[in-house]
């Protein structure tokens, strides 16, 4: 087969990579200790002002707490909303309590990570609205939001989050940062910018339940969100990049209903930190109120955890950044799969890593401004899940790093026969499969089908098809009626005790272990360490396939950080240009082992769908048909 990416000249490339060059000066941005001050400051006297004391986070954009600060009388702790359609259903985390200090950290971290510097700033009334089972929230017979199931990411319990620990000192600033609660779509973060560039977030918790708005188009106030407003007063978001200005599926994304009008102080007013009260708080392996405020790291330095990789291995046009470690150096070097049939060489995992990076940089973004490419991160795992290569685009996302892993992840264990056997190692992952294997009439997951995540989200939604009213829920989820954004199915049926047991940890760390992985399922016979396949948890919305040699099951390539559509193509056609490169039979599952042929509720689930005028400099159009 021909080779899908379209040759362009080094000055197209030039071109498309122009909007995305910021002057290393404006990178060196970073939240100081003055400005996490000061935002606390102006929360803490709007809250005053409106006597609704509140627990406000600020954390930098790699999720470092930098400030954890509780008013006198604020809730210590709040309630995750009640399922509006009646039962709480297990598994599931609707009408749990959770301190509001995590819920504050939780929505900070959020904004934080699905924001970026030139392309686009997300607050978690964003993240609310691309999150749940209708896309608007609330509108029938409309399929499910684009980031469905990102809400269980960056989770406390991921293997790839850096867990701040005394005794490495750098795990302090080095991200990416795990989230207590996963990503939030309780309004109240908002991301913070300097001269342009995204630093960090803010997030506040003061009343009401934690849950996510069910009407996003309505004006309505939250009062967390309009204290949150207060303390962004010059360090807010660029209006030509926050979500109101950008369409997904035709429809325009929400950041915001707080303005300068809604406030009844003046922030530009607002006290010294010095001057205030005694506040800050103390979360074990979060914050220390010992070590007073932090200040952030600046995009690309060593102690962010992310640094730009200048070798030249993966793109010379636009050099990739990649995780490191305490000492700076690459924390998931490029290296080849554990020993098993037809393991991926190293060579083989660079060519792959290098092809998907080149669909990346022609692809035409969606979340980003006109001309941008796509900034998304690719990450490639081996048969047992275990991590081969992380790489990044310039200014990518961040919550795209653990969910390109997951997506990886997901894609390899559910292909793999031996998912089968591996779900029934307790009650609520048995239920799953049983349910799988009664809707596709037989033992499903013991077969050896290629599982896209794209496929693997269509069987984990609450209708089937997606967003059909009325009809059967996908055997990876549960029924529609008990389904929330905290209560899907199978995703969380994993994470769910990990992330109860953390909150266990929280409250007597002293007497409890904090998970290691975000899954009870053992690792796979013949995995060469103790890492379970979804050490980070199961994903379920598109990007990620898994990678074959010939017909044997061999690894999974994910990636994370722009629309849907361009995730699936730059994993998908970068596979394939990849194998064509290598003629090792490396690439893309056989057609005839895709799980687009398995009829479930009389509907077959898609495998991938790449967008159209998929790129900046070429009018080539369906790039990823016949492959």
């Amino acid at each position: 087969m021909p080779d899908r990416l379209p040759r362009c000249s080094g000055r197209h490339v030039a071109a498309a990579l122009m909007v995305l060059a910021l002057p290393r000066a404006a990178l060196a941005q970073a939240l100081d200790q003055g400005d996490v001050g000061l935002v606390i400051s102006r929360v803490v006297q709007e809250a005053k002002a409106r006597n609704t004391p509140a627990t406000i986070a600020v954390v930098d954009r790699f999720g470092a707490v930098l400030g954890l600060y509780a008013m006198a009388g604020a809730p210590a702790s709040v309630m995750i909303a009640n399922n509006p359609n009646g039962s709480n259903a297990q598994p599931g985390l609707n009408g749990a309590n959770v301190p509001s200090a995590l819920a504050a950290i939780a929505k900070a971290d959020t904004a934080a990570y699905l924001s970026t510097s030139a392309g686009n700033a997300f607050s978690t009334r964003t993240a609310s609205q691309i999150i749940q089972d209708h896309f608007d929230p609330g509108t029938n017979y409309a399929a499910s939001g684009p980031l469905y199931g990102v809400q269980f990411s960056s989770l406390p319990c991921s293997d790839l989050a850096v867990r701040w620990s005394a005794a490495d000192p750098s795990s302090q600033t080095r991200g990416p940062h795990r989230s207590p609660l996963g990503l939030a779509g309780d309004p109240g973060g908002l991301p913070l910018y300097k001269s342009g560039v995204l630093v960090g977030a803010v997030g506040v918790k003061a009343s009401g339940s934690y849950g996510v708005v069910l009407n996003t188009q309505s004006t309505a106030q939250s009062v967390d969100e309009e204290l949150a407003f207060a303390g962004t007063y010059g360090l807010a978001a660029p209006a030509a990049i926050q979500a109101n200005h950008v369409t997904v599926n035709g429809l325009l994304l929400s950041f915001s209903n707080a303005g300068a009008n809604d406030l009844v102080t003046n922030p530009a007013t607002a006290p010294a930190f010095s001057a205030l009260p005694p506040g800050l708080i103390s979360v074990p392996t979060y914050f220390s109120a010992a070590g007073g405020l932090g200040a952030g790291s600046a995009y690309g330095s060593a102690s962010s955890g992310l640094m730009q990789d200048n070798s030249g291995s993966i793109s010379t046009a636009a050099p990739p950044y990649v995780l490191v470690g305490a000492n700076g150096t690459p924390r998931y070097p490029v290296r080849a799969g554990a020993a098993s049939a037809g393991a991926l060489s190293a060579t083989e995992t660079l060519t792959i890593l290098r092809n998907a990076y080149a669909v990346a940089l022609m692809a035409r973004a969606n979340l980003r401004p006109p001309g941008q490419h796509a900034a998304v991160t690719i990450s490639i795992v081996d048969l047992y899940g275990d991590v081969l290569a992380v790489a990044s685009v310039p200014d990518a996302a961040l919550f795209g790093v653990d969910v390109s892993l997951q997506k990886a992840r997901s894609a390899v264990f559910l292909s793999n026969p031996a998912a089968d056997a591996a779900l029934q190692v307790n009650a609520t992952t048995g239920f799953f499969r049983a349910q799988a294997n009664a809707d596709f009439g037989y033992a499903v997951f013991a077969q050896s089908h290629g599982w896209s995540a794209r496929a693997i989200g269509n069987i984990a939604r609450d209708t089937l098809p997606d967003g059909i009213n009325g009809t059967l829920n996908g055997p990876l989820s549960l029924a529609a009626k008990l389904t929330t954004p905290f209560a899907d199915g199978l995703q969380i049926g994993l994470a769910e005790g990990d992330l109860l047991s953390h909150l266990a940890y929280l409250a007597a760390p002293s007497s409890k272990t904090d998970p290691a992985f975000c899954t009870p399922l053992p690792p796979l016979a013949g995995a060469p360490s103790a890492t379970p396949t979804m050490a980070n948890g199961l994903q379920v919305f598109p990007g990620g396939f898994p990678i074959y040699r010939n017909a044997t099951l061999v690894g999974g390539i994910g990636v994370s950080g722009d629309g849907v559509d361009q995730d699936d193509m730059v994993a998908f056609l970068g596979l394939h240009n990849a194998g064509v490169a290598l003629n090792s039979g490396i690439g893309n599952a056989p057609a005839a082992l895709r799980a687009n042929l398995l009829r479930v509720h009389g509907v077959l689930p898609v495998y991938v769908s790449c967008p159209t005028s998929p790129f900046l400099n070429s009018d080539a159009e369906n790039v990823c048909n016949g492959l």
